[in-house]
């Protein structure tokens, strides 16, 4: 399964690029205009779950099966205004048949948690 450019479209709306993936960890970044902020100037919330979620199911995909979310938590640490980039990285903390729970981080270029998740990835057949 290709991560190339255009590959989707919704990512490629949001400015979200692909940075690194493996079936372990991946990494994502994320160009912030003036349509990723929330009407306070700061990064909107939608754009933090994007990177998560998009994050998770490239990690979840990396072994070449379809999954699609199934449950994700999430805690919103903190926000930032004038930031231009902001990166999601992920970690499997287990992969079973059917199910792979990513652990997701998204942060600032200098390291400042902005969130944190759990997302389970379900495995369709397809």
């Amino acid at each position: 399964m290709g991560f190339e450019k255009g590959w989707n479209p919704f990512m490629e709306y949001n400015n979200i690029e692909v940075v690194s993936v493996s079936t372990e960890k991946s990494v994502l970044k994320a160009e912030i205009s003036e349509n990723s902020l929330n009407p306070y100037g700061m990064i909107h919330g939608g754009l933090l779950y994007t990177m998560i979620d998009c994050t998770a199911g490239i990690t979840a995909r990396a072994d070449g099966n379809p999954y699609v979310t199934q449950n994700s938590y999430v805690n919103f640490l903190y926000n930032v205004k004038d930031e231009k980039v902001i990166y999601a990285e992920s970690d499997v903390i287990r992969r079973g048949k059917t199910v792979v729970v990513v652990h997701v981080r998204v942060y600032t270029t200098d390291g400042k948690d902005l969130a944190d998740a759990v997302v389970d990835m379900f495995r369709v057949n397809g």
